[in-house]
Order: C-alpha cells, then sequence, then structure tokens
C-alpha cells in the first residue's frame, strides 16, 4: 500500500502532556474529581487520498502465535547485514531508529520475537498496516472502554506511539524498534494537556481512592499476563521534586504495590517506563522542568521501584536534548535518553484509510523507543538475563560520552542498542562449577591452533560445529563457534618480515672439523650477492647464525655433544650418517616428536661400544620448529631420547626411544586458558634403516607415539583418550645418476599422524534468569579422517660453482585433510662466480 503522511503543525505546547505525552493529543490520565481535560482536534495538511499498492508477501510465521517475522534473512557478516536494515526504506522513514543504532542490534539477530510490549494508551487502530499483522495484538487485548469504543482521533497517540516500539517490518511505511514483538493493550480515557501548566495536586486533601484502585487493577492487568515491558507515555504534570514520598504512598499506595511486585524475583518483574514529561514546552511560563514528572520520577522517592522503572527524556535528531522534554534531574540513576522529535509513525484515519503516517514530537515518541529497546534484548539475550538486569544493561550501555555526560540532563546517557548487544569489557569462559560471579578464565586466553600436521590441521576444525558461550562483564552471555577465528592463532609480524626476507638468503650447513677430533656444525644463513639491491617491506630480523652443535670426544670411545637452534637429530639415525649430500637435503628420515624441540638446546653422550655398535642419550628442550611462525608462541617441551645405533655389512639400524613433555601442548597442538591443558608426555619410539648397495641408498624409518595429557582441575576438557601416532618414510637414492657427483631418487613419506583420540567436553551453552551456567557435554574424534601420502622424486648435483636441488612430486590429502592428488615443484639453484 502506498504510504502517506500527515504533518502535523501545532505548537510546541499542545505537544506535551503533564506526563510526557507527545504529538497532537499528548495524553493525561483522567483527574481525581472525575471530569476529563478536553482533546483539541488536530489539524492535518492537506494530503492526497492514498493508493493501494501491492502487499508485500510475508514470510511463514515461526509459530501459529507469534507475529509474522519482518527480519531479513542474515548473511553472518554484520556489517553486511546492518547496511542492509539501515538502506531500507522503512529504516530510513522513522529517523529515530538510526540514532539508537538500531541497525546493529537487527544484524546480530534481535528482532524482538517473543516479547511481549504493554501499553496503556487512549486507544490503538489495530486496522493500520503497522498493527493489523496476525497475531500482532494479543487476543485478550483491551481495544474499547468500558462504555463505548474509542473514536479514531483518541486512537491516534495509542497507534503512534505502539508502532514507534513494534510496527511491522512488511515493505511499507516504517517500522518500529522491536519490529516483531508482540502487542498486550489496553485502553483507557485520557485527556490532553491543555495551554496551561496544571501541577497535579497530591497529598491527603485530595481523594485518590478511585483512581488508584482503577490504575492498580490495569497495571496488574500487565503483570500477570506476564508483559516484559509496559509503555506509559502518558501521566500527571508536576516535577517530582514537588511531591514527597509520603504523600505519593498516600494517594496510589496499591498502585505503588502492584509496579513493584514484592515476591516477585527481579528476573521475573515486568519493567515499566514512563516518558519524563513535556514541561519544558512551559518554559515561559516558569514551569521547573530539571526532573521528570510524576510517573517517570516515582523511582527517585518509593526505593522498591528503582529496579524495575525508568523515565525517558527526549532528543532532536542532533541528539540534543529537545527544548520541549523535562530532564533526568534527580532520576537521572533511573533515566535515559532517547528520539523524541519529530517521529515518523501511523497515524489512524477511519476507514479505509490504514495507511496514514504523522510526525509527532514529545517524551511520548521517546518512551517507546526504550520499551522496544528493552524487547530486543530480552529476544537477543533468549531468556538468558533477567528483566531488571536488561533494563540495568541499557543503562550501563547508554552512550555517556560529550554532552551525554551531562547525568542532570541525559541520566544514563543516550540508548545504544549497538553497545548493549555486543560484549563489554573482557569475556570470560566459565568451566562446570564456576559462579558467574567469580569467572578468572578469559576468552583472550583461551585458544586452540596447532603447529605440525598431527591432529589435521586445528583441533578447533574438529568442533567447528560446537559452541560455548562467553560471559561479558555485565554477566551477560555471548554465543562463540569453538572453531571460530576469536579461539585460532594469527600469523607473527617477526615471521613475516623474516619470510619476506627469505628471498635474499639461504640456510646452509657448515661442518668444520678440528685438530683435537672435535666437529663443529653451523647453520649459516648466507647472503645472496644480489641482495644490496634488493627492496624489502620488512625489517630483517633474521640472524646470520641460525644454528649451531659441537661434537667433542672426552675419551676414545666416549663422546659429548651440544647444539642450540636445532633439535638434537643432528646425532640421531641416519641424519647423523648423511653418506650422500653435503647439504643433506635428500629427505629427513628423524624422529618427528623431535620437531616438538627443534628451536631450542640439548646436551648429549656416546658411548662407542663397539666398532660397529653405539648408544647415544640426549637430554633436550624447545619449541616447535614452527612456533616463530605465530603471535602467540607455545611454552615449548623439553625430554630424552636414546638410541642403540648397529651397522652391519654396509647396514644401519637404529632403535630409537624416548619421551617428552610438553606444556600446555599435545604434539603441537596448544590448548590454552579454559581448555586446560596443562601439560601432555609423549612416549615414542621408531626404526630407522640405512643400507648402502654399491651407488644405490635405501633409507626408512617408522615411528610410533602414545601420548597422555594431563588437565588442570578448571577445564572445559573433562577427558581426552591417550593418543597414538605414527610417522613413516622410504627413500631409495643413486650416487652418480648423471654424472659422478649427482644423486637421483623417490622417497615416499606419510608426516606425523594420530590414529586414536576421543575427547569429551563440557561446555557451557546457556545461562538462565538466575545468573546459573548451564553446562551439555560434547564427544568429539580428534583423529583426521584421512592420511597425507607424499611421493616425490628429488635430484641434486653439487660442483665448484654450482648447487642445485630439485623435487617433484604429487601429495594426497595435504595435512591428513581431505584433498585430491596436488602436484608440486620446486628448484633451489646456487651459481657461485669468482
Amino acid at each position: 500500500m502506498k504510504k502517506t503522511y500527515i504533518v502535523l503543525l501545532i505548537f510546541l505546547f499542545t505537544l506535551v502532556s503533564c506526563g510526557g505525552g507527545g504529538g497532537g493529543s499528548d495524553a493525561t490520565p483522567t483527574n481525581p474529581t472525575g471530569s476529563s481535560t478536553p482533546t483539541p482536534t488536530p489539524t492535518p495538511t492537506p494530503t492526497p487520498t492514498p493508493t493501494p499498492a501491492p502487499t508485500p508477501t510475508p514470510s511463514p510465521a515461526p509459530s501459529s502465535s507469534l507475529p509474522v517475522s519482518g527480519a531479513i534473512n542474515l548473511t553472518n557478516e554484520f556489517e553486511q547485514d546492518k547496511i542492509t536494515y539501515e538502506n531500507s526504506a522503512e529504516y530510513i522513514e522513522q529517523a529515530g531508529l538510526a540514532l539508537i543504532n538500531a541497525s546493529s542490534a537487527y544484524a546480530r539477530g534481535a528482532t524482538g520475537q517473543g516479547a511481549l510490549i504493554g501499553i496503556m494508551d487512549s486507544g490503538v487502530d489495530d486496522s493500520h498496516q503497522e498493527l493489523d499483522g496476525m497475531n500482532k495484538l494479543t487476543s485478550d487485548s483491551y481495544l474499547v472502554y468500558s462504555d463505548r469504543s474509542p473514536t479514531t482521533e483518541e486512537k491516534r497517540h495509542g497507534t503512534h506511539v505502539s508502532a514507534i516500539a513494534l510496527g511491522e517490518r512488511d515493505g511499507s511505511g516504517m517500522h518500529g524498534v522491536a519490529f516483531d514483538a508482540q502487542l498486550f493493550f489496553i485502553s483507557i480515557k485520557l485527556g490532553t494537556a491543555g495551554e496551561d501548566y496544571e501541577p497535579a495536586q497530591i497529598d491527603s486533601t485530595v481523594d485518590y481512592t478511585g483512581v488508584d484502585d482503577s490504575w492498580s487493577q490495569l497495571e496488574n492487568y500487565f503483570v500477570e499476563r506476564g508483559v516484559t515491558v509496559v509503555n506509559g507515555s502518558f501521566g500527571y504534570q508536576g516535577n517530582i521534586n514537588d511531591y514527597t514520598e509520603e504523600n505519593l504512598r498516600y494517594a496510589f499506595p496499591k498502585t505503588i504495590e502492584v509496579l513493584a511486585q514484592a515476591g516477585t524475583p527481579d528476573a521475573d518483574k515486568t519493567l515499566f517506563i514512563w516518558s519524563a514529561g513535556n514541561g519544558g514546552g512551559y518554559a515561559d511560563q516558569g514551569v521547573d522542568y530539571s526532573s521528570p514528572e510524576v510517573f517517570g520520577g516515582l523511582p527517585y522517592l518509593v526505593t522498591e521501584l528503582r529496579n524495575n522503572s525508568a523515565a525517558v527524556v527526549s532528543v532532536d535528531a542532533n541528539g540534543e536534548i529537545s527544548s520541549f522534554s523535562n530532564r533526568c534531574g534527580v532520576a537521572k540513576d533511573y533515566c535515559i535518553a532517547a528520539p523524541g522529535r519529530s517521529i515518523t509513525s501511523a497515524y489512524a484515519q477511519d476507514a479505509p484509510d490504514y495507511n496514514y503516517y504523522a510526525e509527532y514530537s514529545g517524551t511520548s515518541m521517546a518512551a517507546p523507543h526504550v520499551s522496544g529497546g528493552l524487547a530486543l534484548l530480552v529476544d537477543y539475550f533468549d531468556g538468558q538475563l533477567g528483566n531488571t538486569e536488561i533494563l540495568q544493561r541499557l543503562f550501563l550501555t547508554a552512550d555517556k560520552s560529550g554532552i551525554y555526560a551531562d547525568a542532570d540532563i541525559y541520566g544514563q546517557g543516550l540508548m545504544d542498542l549497538d553497545e548493549a548487544t555486543k560484549p563489554q569489557g573482557t569475556t570470560m569462559i566459565a568451566t562446570f562449577g564456576d559462579a558467574i560471579t567469580n569467572l578468572t578464565l578469559t576468552e583472550g586466553a583461551t585458544k586452540i591452533f596447532s603447529l605440525g600436521p598431527a591432529f589435521g590441521g586445528s583441533i578447533g576444525d574438529f568442533m567447528q560445529n560446537a559452541k560455548l558461550i562467553v560471559i561479558d562483564e555485565l554477566g551477560a552471555p555471548f554465543s562463540k563457534e569453538l572453531g571460530s577465528k576469536s579461539f585460532s592463532n594469527l600469523y607473527s609480524p617477526n615471521w613475516l618480515a623474516s619470510n619476506q626476507s627469505f628471498i635474499k638468503r639461504k640456510l646452509k650447513r657448515r661442518e668444520i672439523n678440528t685438530s683435537q677430533g672435535s666437529r663443529l656444525t653451523l647453520g649459516i644463513n648466507e647472503r645472496l650477492s644480489f641482495e644490496e639491491y634488493g627492496l624489502s617491506l620488512w625489517a630483517d630480523n633474521e640472524k646470520s647464525l641460525n644454528y649451531f652443535s659441537l661434537l667433542h670426544p672426552i675419551s676414545r670411545n666416549n663422546l659429548l655433544f651440544v647444539g642450540k637452534g636445532y633439535s638434537p637429530n643432528l646425532y640421531f639415525g641416519n641424519e647423523s650418517e648423511a653418506t650422500f649430500t653435503q647439504n643433506k637435503s635428500l629427505g629427513y628420515y628423524g624422529s618427528p616428536y623431535l620437531d616438538l624441540a627443534y628451536n631450542g638446546s640439548f646436551l648429549g653422550y656416546r658411548n662407542l661400544v663397539s666398532s660397529k655398535n653405539e648408544i647415544t642419550l640426549a637430554l633436550f628442550s624447545g619449541t616447535h620448529r614452527e612456533n616463530n611462525n605465530y603471535l602467540i608462541k607455545s611454552k615449548g617441551s623439553k625430554g630424552l631420547i636414546a638410541e642403540y645405533r648397529s651397522r652391519y655389512d654396509k647396514t644401519s639400524i637404529s632403535f630409537q626411544g624416548g619421551v617428552t613433555n610438553e606444556a600446555e601442548s599435545l604434539l603441537g597442538s596448544s590448548l590454552s586458558g579454559a581448555f586446560g591443558l596443562k601439560s601432555s608426555k609423549t612416549y615414542f619410539g621408531g626404526i630407522e634403516l640405512m643400507r648402502l648397495n654399491g651407488a644405490i641408498e635405501t633409507k626408512g624409518s617408522i615411528f610410533i607415539g602414545k601420548s597422555n595429557p594431563s588437565f588442570e582441575n578448571k577445564s572445559l576438557i573433562t577427558s581426552m583418550d591417550n593418543l597414538i601416532s605414527t610417522s613413516l618414510n622410504i627413500g631409495i637414492y643413486k650416487r652418480g645418476f648423471l654424472r659422478a657427483n649427482d644423486y637421483f631418487g623417490f622417497r615416499i613419506d606419510q608426516p606425523l599422524k594420530v590414529e586414536e583420540s576421543g575427547v569429551e567436553l563440557l561446555l557451557p551453552y546457556r545461562r538462565n534468569k538466575n545468573k546459573e551456567i548451564q553446562f551439555e557435554t560434547m564427544d568429539f574424534d580428534l583423529s583426521p579422517k584421512y592420511r597425507e601420502l607424499n611421493s616425490e622424486f628429488i635430484y641434486e648435483l653439487s660442483t665448484n660453482r654450482l648447487d642445485f636441488f630439485g623435487r617433484m612430486g604429487l601429495s594426497r590429502n595435504q595435512g591428513h585433510q581431505e584433498s585430491d592428488l596436488e602436484p608440486y615443484f620446486m628448484i633451489d639453484m646456487e651459481l657461485r662466480i669468482d
């Protein structure tokens, strides 16, 4: 349907009511004597007769008792979804939505669905296109007075207020703050503020018994109905400072009792939102508007109402306090600001015109912004926060910067639905038995990241469908996926700098034999001759000396060795043999478990039992070979390795065994923070074999390990099976393939892989209104479902002037993750020119 607008051109003093009414039908309750204030008829500007337009086809309602949702299908790209809402014609038409950052709440999935807003006003046009959707109004709403139906004019104020709070998002006109919320409406006879400000006389000289009986009964309908928030865009004129607690309790004892809801837990109390009043419109009469009027100011004098009541002051489109609005003043702790000037919303007309709109101003228009905002939070937190907790969150997350720091004017500040729907401060993770008020494990320190291939990428990949909640500093829960980036590691800037500089340098091994029988091994980052002409975007942090080791005889059959920057694999298995190639680049066959301490130091001892047999022992400590690549470093590991090696008839066989102890890590995968991995011990063993038959050399190795993890008392992981892991290498090489000093070979390998592993997690998935955290058990198999196998041809040539190394092969299921055969090719060549 085509939207038609009526802009009411009325002087400011006609836009206010004694209790914060707004617009051309600003309302005030009937006074105690039973007479009513005359309601002037607003004069609209001429407008054309609306013409029908196609009605958008709604999506199916999620429940037969709920309104049809107007939400978009979220892409889970926050900025994109936010812009989609902001660019809609309905959002643009209701300018107040942008001022309170409503689009941010929508983009996070909050629409008000399932929330019930109560509104008591002079009437409502349930045929207006903003309110006529199926189940938009509850069937038990009170739409008529006891003696008659409201006139069209009497419906205008309540219709305008209702559509601001929850007008439908259906492709026409505008939409409300909580466009998917439901309305429970009660129609009451209200008057309109006059030209003169008339503070209500509330003391023992006036009998309010009848009014109190009536109001308490009406407000109790909302409480018994289980309404989340009740919007009151009406009230008595008069600054709260001009009244006493004694007189208010005398006049409204039953109403105060109903509003306070004694005996009802705070979490379940109905919230009451009041317009602060439009006393500023009477400033020329000397009216004091420094604090809210009677209903909005009640919490200041009646302490039992402070947890579940609030007053709302109005701001203009520029965010500054509206000239007509009362200020928060003495009620600043229970007061908040929202848009109230020139707010476009539904305007009741006689049938068949159900698509008119009007701009009204007043704190009556500001209050439903807040009521709708509370409904959004009820939906967003899905029953996990208590009602009074939600109100406090709205207060605490309001914008208090700049002009909003003046609490005497703006109270808690300008309502900000972006801040209200995102985590505040440091987020924490609860483990079983934790109280929400005493959490010690931060989300920031809780990481899952894997170094090396053992788990087939990251452990988080196995848990990517698992969710848990994190708790912000205000106690609110936010759902996160364990496989999300927030729990993963990032590349280190230093490593990126070094990697960018890598093309200008080459790591080479140099061995120096001394006259005392010692052997010094150096790993040197050699600078290439063209480096001075190269350009670098990063600082070059690479040192010239990458690693070193020293083997020194202490007697004829006993040797000591020591090293730093490398693992002790230099002195174990085939690596220490290295019969061919001076650069030892034809494949690595040593223990993969020593990669856990690749960047570290070691101290070892070798005993030559005989000319063909020897025993070697080493202590080592260090970090994983990929550790420097990442911003968050693993804590490293330490351990012991022993070897018995025998040589017989050109065959060398090595039996190895050892143990490595990783801190907060398991086979290179870190599970820190709330995952509570304290350490893990891996017992490993393996065989390396090398046989030389003329120009043919065969190499192979197989290793197996068993890992036993240990967890802190506070841990999301309740149990983890011992892990079995394996690796396999086999290769055959020929010396003198094309030339006397070249080598050609073929090699197959399977990197370290976890074969068996199961883990049980106890994850916090919800909290309830009583601030109790609820947990659920989830089981995962951490062993990769696929096995990486690599096969490659290798060629190496080394002369006085040329070093050439090339490899070409195929890889399947890289990283133990499903993938097709992938070819790879690499050439490393160095030409030396005198």
